[in-house]
């Protein structure tokens, strides 16, 4: 309606992430921002792929990773230091933990090696695009990565929606980017003990326990 401000359209989980991208690829959809019979497609059929999803969320976290926001919800602020001896949600408490936060994840996507995450997708697609595959583990080999190109495209799709899978625990590179960023941020609070590497891991372990699941 005219002059009416349409609602944001809610964030979807990330099992609704997942299982749309299996319906996109297993519906052969290139584009479904100008392919309209392919976007009706996915969004009448991704709940068939809900399963999918799960398994590719159960994978990456037996591998080590989990999938965060790149830009933290209140509730992963709110718990950045929240079992730790000296609180440091006062003022200006959010403004120090996104970008340490952010810091720390840009140093993980800068510098990592994403071939266990592809593996992971690329075995899922897989399975999806050959269900019998589920019930003969005989018909499961290395014909996996053919599905590469895709899994590219899905961890892509993932980063530009502002989600990231990174891993459970803080990579020395993630640590050492969260205590250089502790560095622009001085205060009396963080001069004390924010540049500790061992309260920057506890604060990144701390969010994920708060992230959106």
């Amino acid at each position: 309606m005219r002059g009416r401000t349409q609602a944001p359209r809610p964030q979807p989980s990330i099992i609704e992430h997942f299982a749309k991208e299996f319906a996109r690829f297993l519906n052969n959809v290139q584009n479904n921002e100008v392919d309209i019979l392919g976007s009706f497609l996915i969004e009448n059929e991704w709940e068939k792929y809900q399963k999918d999803a799960k398994d590719v969320i159960e994978s990456l976290e037996l591998a080590g990773f989990v999938i965060v926001p790149q830009m933290p919800t209140d509730a992963m602020v709110a718990a950045a230091d929240q079992t730790l001896s000296k609180g440091l949600m006062g003022s200006g408490s959010r403004t120090y933990v996104t970008a340490v936060w952010g810091a720390m994840i840009a140093a993980w996507l800068e510098s990592r090696n994403s071939n266990l995450i592809l593996d992971i997708f690329s075995m899922a697609l897989s399975r999806a695009s050959n269900p019998s595959s589920r019930r003969d583990s005989s018909m499961f080999d290395a014909s996996f990565q053919r599905f590469r190109k895709q899994s590219q495209d899905i961890l892509a799709g993932l980063e530009k929606t502002g989600l990231a899978v990174v891993p459970d625990e803080p990579a020395p590179v993630m640590v050492s980017a969260g205590v250089a960023e502790t560095a622009e941020h001085r205060s009396r609070t963080n001069q004390q003990i924010g540049a500790d590497p061992l309260y920057i891991a506890k604060l990144y372990e701390n969010m994920l326990v708060a992230r959106p699941k």
